[in-house]
């Protein structure tokens, strides 16, 4: 290879160049990781994935990555230079301190992004860990209230029979009742009827207090029937 001093400060003014957009690659990409790091730790159900899994910050890597790699070629083309310069040229130990520094800048920016790489991928790694206990947590409490939902209708319904069958309870209980009136009261017209063939004179009076009781029979029998139904349709309405 052969060496100039022009070919030396093309080599410096690369390195200087790519230096300067590594370090403000960098600078953004240090930023947008502490963005999603807020973002996973201090707001709830805000996606903090969103962040991670931008375009955004996957091509500052891939940046950030190419640029390190063309500022090591740099690096390695200036070392190059050094080690084949012409023996009749003395050694500049300003090159050799040009060199060492820019080999320093090199590995403090791999070390910079790597850290920051990893810290970010750990800060992903967490938010989706958050995510995914937030959908478990949120679908348990979906499922629950689904279910509490379903036991509180059947509850419902298991009232409603409930009631129901105290209503057809008390309605048998009443048509037993007002049977035995009917028979108790066939009973006493048969005795009335008794009485009545041996005292012709008190047909007439016997006739009416009939025809009152049977008048009387028809209505309590109707205003029960209406109960009834309006128990049976109070609680079996919805």
């Amino acid at each position: 290879m052969s060496s100039s001093p022009l070919q030396w400060e093309t080599l410096k003014k690369q390195a200087r160049g790519l230096e300067l957009e590594i370090d403000n690659k960098l600078v953004g990409y240090s930023k947008l990781g502490s963005a999603g790091v807020v973002s996973s730790s201090t707001i709830p159900n805000a996606g903090a994935s969103t962040a991670f899994d931008s375009a955004s910050v996957l091509d500052i890597e891939i940046d950030i990555d190419d640029l390190l790699k063309r500022l090591t070629h740099i690096v390695n083309a200036m070392a190059s230079y050094l080690e084949n310069l012409p023996t009749s040229i003395p050694s500049n130990p300003s090159m050799m301190h040009n060199l060492q520094r820019h080999r320093d800048i090199l590995f403090d920016y791999n070390k910079e992004f790597k850290k920051t790489k990893s810290n970010i991928t750990s800060a992903r790694e967490h938010a989706e860990l958050l995510t995914s206990v937030r959908d478990d947590i949120t679908s348990f409490r979906s499922s629950r209230s689904q279910e509490e939902y379903l036991l509180g209708e059947r509850a419902k319904i298991n009232s409603s029979h409930t009631m129901a069958d105290i209503v057809l309870d008390q309605a048998y209980e009443t048509r037993s009742h007002l049977s035995s009136q009917r028979q108790s009261l066939l009973g006493t017209r048969g005795r009335m009827g008794n009485t009545i063939s041996r005292f012709p004179m008190i047909t007439g009076i016997i006739s009416k207090i009939n025809t009152r009781k049977r008048r009387d029979t028809l209505i309590m029998a109707g205003v029960c029937s209406t109960c009834i139904i309006l128990l049976l349709w109070y609680w079996l309405s919805p």
